[in-house]
Order: C-alpha cells, then structure tokens, then sequence
C-alpha cells in the first residue's frame, strides 16, 4: 500500500470518528393480536393504573379502619419543658400588697396504652406519667417530725416528682358507634371500588376492541384503495397503449387519468387516516406513541342467535351498577344518621382507679402511693343553632332519596340498552351477510367488465363504474365485518355474558 493510500485511509477514518452518530436504524413494527393489545392494556395503560391506585386506596382504607379495633399505644410529653414567670399579688397584714414574681418550669410525660371496645365504642386506657415541677427562689416551709417536732426550712430552687398511674375507661353514651360506622363505611366503599373497578375494566377491554378493530379497518381501507389504485393505473396504461395504437379515443384515456388521479387522493386520505387511528390505539393501550405497530386478526363470522330475555336477565343479575347503586344508599342512610346525631343529646362516662404520689426527692416519689379515683358523668345538651343541622340533615334525606331514585331508574336503563345493544347486534349480521354477497358479486362484475374493456366492449367511464363499485362494496363488506364484532363486545360488555362461547365474563381483580 502507497504512503499516499494511507494517508487517504486515516483521513477517512479520523473524519468517521469525529462524526456525530445521526444514523437511524428502521424501528421494528410490532404485530399485535387483539389478545395481545388487551394483555398490554390491562397491564400498562392509564385508565388501569389510576383504578389500581383507587383499589389500593380503599383496601387501605378499610385497613385502617380494621387496626382502630387494636390496642395503640402513645408517648405524649405534654411539657418539654413548659417554663412560666409571673407576678404574684399578696396582701399585707396592715394593708396594702406586696408583688411577688414567680418563676416555674413543669417538666411532664405521659405514655398511654389503649384498648378500643368495638361493641360500645368506648376506650380502655392504662396511663402512666411522670411530672417533675420546679420552683425559682428561696422558699421557707414548715415540717414536723417525731424527733425535733415543728421545723422551719428553708429551700432554695425546690423540686417535685409525682408519678401516677391509673387504669380509666371512657364510654361514649347516646350517640352512634363511631368505630363501627367508620368501619362499615370503608368496607361498602372498598366493596364499591371493586364494582367501578369490574366495571371500568369491562370499558377497557371494549374500548381496546374497538380502537383495534378501527385499526384493523383502517389498514385494510389502505389495501383496498391501494388495489383500486392499481386497477386505475393498469386500466390507463392499457387505454394509453390502445390509443397509441389508434384503437382507443383520447378522451377516454384522459377520463382514465383523471379516475387514477382520485384513486391516488383516496389512498392518501386512508394512509393519513391509518397514522391518527394508530397513534390514538397506541395511547389506549399505553404503549409509545413512538412505536410502530400493526394488527392482525381473522375476521371470522359466525351467526349466533341471541334471546333478548336472556340478555336482559344476565344483565339485571350481573351489572355491577345495580349493586353500587345499593351501596350509595347505604352509604347516603350513614350520613342522614351521622348528621342527625349532632343536635342530639349526648353523655360520657369516665371512670379511672390508680395510684399517685408526690415528693421532693425523686428516690422517694415511688414509694408510699396513694389511691387516685374518678369517676365522672357529663351531659351535652344542644340548645340552639338557627336550624342549621335541620339544613343539614334535609340535604342528607335528599341525597338519599336520589339515590333511591337512581336506584329504581337503573333497570329501566339497563333494559333499554340491553333492547338497543342487541338491535345493533342484529343488524349488524344482517348486513353482514347482504354486503359479503355483494362483495362477490361485484368482484365478478368487475372482472366480466375488465374483460369488455379489453376487448374494446366497454367504455373507460363504464370500467371506473365498476371499479368504484367494487371498492365499495369491499369496504362495505369491511365495515359490517368491524361493525359486527363491536356489537359483540358491547352486548359482551353490558350483560357480562359472553354469547360466542355462552359463558359469563369473569373479571380478574389484583390481589
């Protein structure tokens, strides 16, 4: 190799290297099946993951609900510290006042241990706590004692310990049971999420079906304006080779030129058509809008024949709306209660039994205890709120008297889109099987007809007749054949009974 060679060589390469890498490799299309896009959608779509955060959402919840009947424990220091200076005002023997300032600190802790009671809604509590209470100063007290009898000492800065400890009880009286209609109320909410959740996931799967049949339609549109593109191209060029020949009019090659011409139009429409039905079947799938993908699917026909009694029987015991319709008045009748018993009468019973002591010298503070009881019984009685909760509890009664209407109106509704989705099914194969008859039929009108153009029998106008009435007649044939198994899905949706395979739809709920 020549020394100029080489040097051409490492140019080559040093300019390779110092170049940005702006090749881009053709991205792969991805083939999917409709049991594929549903696998993924169920799986990775937005709709799917904000109702699995709801689902955790009320587990947790009623979760929370359930731990409120267990013991909790707290440690409270109710003074870290609690420092306090002030002036004190004394009278005087001959008159007058004297004004002494004053300075404290509190030091106190508390550890509590409770025990909810579940049947009452009362509170078993064993408290311990430990007060340590200092004064600033020079005080003088008075003590006696056996040896030396009355003794004045003086103190300086002194110092209190008082450790307590005592068993108490807490019972609410002539109220609701909180602790049981919070949990009530987590566990119809729970139950309700999981009948949205159920349902929402039905509207997934048939709003995937769709969107994957549009898709499927929109690639197959491409294909058959394509072919008519082809059939108009193949038709001109054989009137242009007959008019060269002086066998063919001019016109009728020019009218041929223009039907390519709407051929091509029709095709770009489809294709431009194609790209937004497959980005918006990307987003409800949640794959990349950046992704290529493609669906393949056989468009088999199979007539079923469906009882309309039947329908509306699986839907009226099988629709989860109707059992969180009785849930929102469950619901709504808790909240008449709860607000109702605002303005009510309401009392509380305190007991306590423990011991507490209190001394100058904290080794000292635990010995010698003394007994602390307390038993105490208390009465609220509303007086006057310019009817406020009456307001308040009118509203309720109406929120649940709506819903009891939703409730009654819910099966009128059912039945009506049962009637309806099973109407649309019907048609749908009805014409089904006109329009797969006219696609054969036109097929061979079409190829009779390429035939007379061939032999000089048929005009060009005549020949793009033919051909605009085959591609109509397949996209007829293809719009039935999508319209047909989105029918099915919807009457697969809203009786949660699946006519092909006669079996119910079973709905997978995450554990």
């Amino acid at each position: 190799m020549s020394l100029n060679e080489k040097k051409i060589i490492f140019k080559l390469l040093a300019i390779l290297l110092t170049m940005p890498a702006t090749v881009n490799f053709a991205q792969e299309t991805r083939i999917l099946t409709l049991e594929e896009s549903l696998n993924i959608a169920l799986g990775k779509s937005y709709q799917v993951k904000q109702l699995e955060q709801s689902l955790v959402n009320s587990r947790m919840s009623l979760q929370a609900a359930r731990a409120s009947f267990k013991s909790n424990g707290q440690l409270v220091f109710s003074s870290l510290p609690n420092y306090q200076q002030s002036e004190r005002q004394t009278p005087l023997p001959g008159g007058g006042f004297a004004f002494d300032r004053q300075k404290f600190m509190n030091l106190q802790t508390e550890i509590y241990v409770n025990q909810p009671v579940a049947a009452t809604d009362g509170v078993f509590s064993l408290v311990g706590s430990l007060q340590r209470f200092q004064q600033f100063g020079t005080f003088e007290e008075v003590g006696f004692s056996f040896e030396t009898g009355l003794d004045t000492l003086r103190r300086k800065d002194p110092s209190d310990y008082s450790p307590q400890l005592r068993l108490q009880f807490r019972q609410p009286l002539f109220t609701i049971n909180k602790l049981k209609t919070g949990y009530r109320k987590a566990d119809l909410n729970l139950e309700n999420t999981l009948q949205t959740y159920s349902r929402s996931q039905l509207d997934i799967i048939y709003n995937v079906t769709s969107n994957f049949y549009n898709l499927f339609r929109a690639q197959r549109q491409v294909e058959i304006d394509s072919a008519q593109v082809q059939q108009s191209e193949n038709a001109h060029r054989l009137a242009r080779l007959k008019q060269q020949a002086g066998l063919f009019p001019e016109l009728e090659v020019l009218r041929l030129e223009v039907e390519v011409a709407n051929a091509r139009n029709t095709l770009t429409n489809s294709e431009a058509n194609l790209k937004r039905t497959e980005d918006a079947f990307k987003l409800s799938i949640g794959l990349p809008i950046e992704d290529l993908v493609q669906v393949s699917t056989e468009l088999s026909y199979r007539s079923i024949t469906i009882s309309l009694d039947k329908a509306i029987a699986e839907a009226l015991q099988r629709r989860t709306e109707l059992r969180s319709d009785d849930i929102s008045v469950q619901l709504s009748e808790i909240s008449v209660r709860e607000t109702d018993a605002q303005t009510q009468i309401t009392g509380e019973l305190f007991l306590s039994y423990g011991i507490f002591n209190r001394r100058d010298r904290f080794r000292d503070a635990f010995q010698d205890f003394s007994n602390d009881r307390r038993a105490t019984f208390g009465l609220t009685v509303p007086l006057w709120d310019w009817g406020k909760n009456g307001a308040e509890v009118q509203a309720a009664q109406a929120s649940l008297e709506s819903n009891h209407l939703t409730r009654q109106n819910r099966v009128d509704l059912i039945k009506q889109e049962i009637r309806d989705a099973v109407r649309s099914l019907q048609s749908a194969q009805q014409r089904l099987e006109i329009t797969q008859r006219s696609e054969e039929l036109a097929e061979k009108s079409y190829k009779i007809s390429l035939l007379k153009f061939e032999n000089g029998d048929l005009s060009s106008q005549d020949l793009a007749l033919e051909q605009n009435r085959l591609t109509q007649a397949r996209t007829n044939s293809l719009n039935a054949i999508i319209d047909y198994k989105q029918a099915l899905a919807d009457l697969r949706r809203k009786t949660l009974w699946d006519f092909e395979r006669d079996e119910p739809v079973r709905i997978e709920v995450p554990k």
